[in-house]
Parts: structure tokens; C-alpha cells; sequence
């Protein structure tokens, strides 16, 4: 496996057993004290997902490693979240939930470093990423302005209603379902979570506004936002039992805006002409 890469992937793995070690200290587990359809066992979900992009980074390409900064991006701002604000958590899951935040940023970072390595820089990627060789330097400085493409006023303005719009159904979805000042209690779990949408919303807004300027890195975290935000609308009311019509109509709504911003900015990635995607030697290549 690639040198730049082994680390990355490596961290991956160790950040997939720090989830299982969350659900575990959190209780989630047949017979323990917080039954398994309790929000602490989502752990196990991300730590199932994290080690299928895992695979996906080892196996080599481009856009796992942007997917994968995206996954990093949300559990960075996830993991201290749920360690404070979901239920009553002992000491161990706490630093444990902390550790897989900070683990979870150095993925980021590791990441980011690599994709711009790969991407900005013309060198040899094989030099670039083999084990043996020495790092590899650019033959000469790449330019700043290179990195970004501007887009076309269609695409900019296309990410930017769309994303205005998702934002404007998630508050709408919160208002609602009751989070305002004097409202329901806020919490992290079950019902009283509905509230994470206004969170939602500030998160895809954030991303958006970098993105609507070419940026080719908030392209792809937009892609992957929107999409995680998708699947968390698309089955969110199965998972908290949501049978009211209104609701249940926001959040499809939701769902299908969120998707179409994920198409709209991978669209807008397509458009600007970037290079074909680079492969990274994959683990059997090693």
C-alpha cells in the first residue's frame, strides 16, 4: 500500500474500533443496560461505514479520499456532540468519544494533505506515493489561482438555491416540530433531537458558500454533505416512528433537495474540466 496512504488507512481502522468501543461503553450490547434501538448504538453504524470507506481508500481512488474527508468533517463535529448532549455518559465513553474526534481531525488533515498532494502539484504520482522513493517535489510552484475553477453562473446559482432551499425545509421541519424559544425540551435523543436539523442547515450553508466560488475541495465536501444529509431525512422517520403527515412530508421533501444538491455540485465538479480520476495504489499493489 502507498506510504502517503498507510497511515490514513490505518487511523481509518483505529477510528472504527473506537466506535465499537463507544457503543460498548455506552452500553449498547444483548443484555446490556441501553437497549440496541437506543441513538448510542449508532456508534456501530459509523464504525461498519467508516470501514467500508476504508476499504474503498485502500482499494484507491480520488474520490474515496474526498468522501472520506467529508465522513471526517461530520464525526469531527459529531463524536464531542454525542459525548456531552446523548444521555448520561461515563467518564471512559466521554475521553473515548473525544479520542475518536481528534483522531477522526488528523484524518481530515491527513487527507486533505494527500488529495492536494495528488491533485495540484505535477509530479509523479507513483514517485509520490511509493515507499521507497524520496518525496517527491513539484517541478515548479502551483499556481494558487489554479485551484479553483470558477463556475459557470448556471451551476453557482443552481448550488446556491438549492442549498437555500434544503436549509429553508430543515428550519421549517425544527419550527414545526416545536424547537423554539419556550417550545418542547431540546435534547439528543429520540424526539427531542429534532431540533440537529437547524445544525443541518448551518452546516450545508457553511459548505455552500465555498463551494458557489469553485472551490474544488467544497465541491466535494458539499457532495458528501448533502448526501449523508439525505440518507438522515430518507430514513430518520423509521427510525424515530414519525407518523405525522406534515412531518413525514419534510422530511421527504428534505431527501429529495438534499439530493439534488449533491447532483448539482457533482455536476458542477464535472463541468469544470477537472483531471481524470487519479488512482492510488491499492493494497494488493503493495
Amino acid at each position: 500500500m502507498a506510504g502517503e496512504l498507510r497511515p490514513i488507512v490505518l487511523l481509518m481502522l483505529f477510528a472504527s474500533l473506537l466506535f465499537v468501543a463507544a457503543g460498548v461503553l455506552d452500553g449498547v450490547y444483548p443484555g446490556g443496560p441501553v437497549p440496541v434501538t437506543d441513538l448510542a448504538a449508532i456508534s456501530y453504524v459509523f464504525a461498519m461505514v467508516n470501514t467500508f470507506v476504508a476499504v474503498l481508500v485502500a482499494r484507491g481512488s480520488e474520490r474515496s479520499l474526498a468522501l472520506r474527508m467529508g465522513l471526517s468533517l461530520f464525526f469531527v463535529v459529531e463524536r464531542p456532540l454525542s459525548a456531552f448532549a446523548v444521555g448520561s455518559k461515563s467518564l471512559p465513553s466521554i475521553g473515548v468519544h473525544l479520542a475518536t474526534a481528534l483522531v477522526e481531525l488528523i484524518i481530515l488533515l491527513s487527507a486533505l494533505r494527500v488529495w492536494r498532494l495528488g491533485h495540484y502539484t505535477p509530479v509523479d504520482l507513483d514517485a509520490l506515493f511509493s515507499l521507497d522513493a524520496a518525496p517527491a517535489k513539484p517541478a515548479v510552484e502551483p499556481d494558487p489561482a489554479a485551484r479553483n475553477v470558477a463556475l459557470p453562473p448556471r451551476n453557482a446559482w443552481l448550488i446556491a438555491l438549492t442549498t437555500l432551499f434544503l436549509a429553508a425545509v430543515l428550519v421549517a421541519d425544527g419550527a414545526l416540530s416545536g424547537f423554539l424559544p419556550g417550545g418542547r425540551e431540546w435534547g439528543m435523543t429520540g424526539e427531542n433531537s429534532g431540533w440537529l436539523v437547524y445544525l443541518f442547515a448551518v452546516v450545508a450553508l457553511t459548505v455552500a458558500t465555498r463551494a458557489v466560488h469553485g472551490g474544488r475541495i467544497a465541491l466535494r465536501l458539499l457532495t458528501a454533505t448533502a448526501l449523508i444529509f439525505f440518507i438522515e431525512r430518507a430514513f430518520s422517520p423509521f427510525a424515530l416512528s414519525i407518523v405525522d403527515p406534515v412531518a413525514l412530508g419534510l422530511h421527504g421533501l428534505a431527501a429529495f433537495i438534499a439530493l439534488a444538491v449533491a447532483l448539482s455540485s457533482a455536476a458542477a465538479i464535472r463541468g469544470q474540466g477537472a483531471r481524470p480520476e487519479r488512482e492510488v495504489p491499492s493494497l494488493e499493489a503493495a
